[in-house]
């Protein structure tokens, strides 16, 4: 279960959103883009943040790695995204656009790392080569296809 514990926060962001757009008529692009934000980044992130920052051998081994000074380093990256995505939920365009970038960088940077590590070490753990990779390859796609339509919408 907490092997996938982020694709669970990503699943549960569209439910909740789709469930508001069909009860509330609200802006599809809108309430897709909060909760993806709120659960899908923020949360997501502030889960792999407490397990890189307070359980690294648990992380490490999840991942094909040894435990390493430099999950603290992961932990923050995923602390301040995870921060941006919470406070995306309330914030203004601008701000939405920003942390989407941030997404984006700290996202795919996994993802080619990922990737490498699948080529050179043939590392193919849960947590290098599962859920996780899918995710940072998706959600920074996803947020990037949501962040353009609610851009669009707002034009119509």
């Amino acid at each position: 279960f907490f092997t996938h514990l982020s694709l669970v926060f990503l699943v549960l962001a569209n439910l909740v959103a789709v469930i508001r757009i069909v009860i509330r008529k609200t802006s599809p692009w809108e309430e897709l883009f909060k909760w993806n934000a709120l659960l899908g980044v923020g949360t997501g992130c502030m889960y792999a943040f407490m397990i890189h920052a307070f359980f690294p051998s648990v992380s490490a081994r999840a991942v094909g790695w040894d435990p390493s000074p430099f999950q603290w380093e992961v932990a923050m990256a995923n602390f301040g995204v995870g921060l941006l995505g919470i406070l995306s939920f309330r914030a203004g365009y601008g701000f939405r656009v920003a942390a989407v970038i941030s997404l984006v960088c700290w996202f795919w940077g996994a993802a080619i790392g990922h990737v490498r590590q699948m080529i050179v070490a043939g590392n193919f753990a849960p947590g290098n080569a599962g859920s996780w990779f899918w995710l940072d390859v998706l959600a920074p796609a996803l947020m990037i296809a949501l962040i353009v339509a609610m851009k669009k919408d707002k034009a119509a």
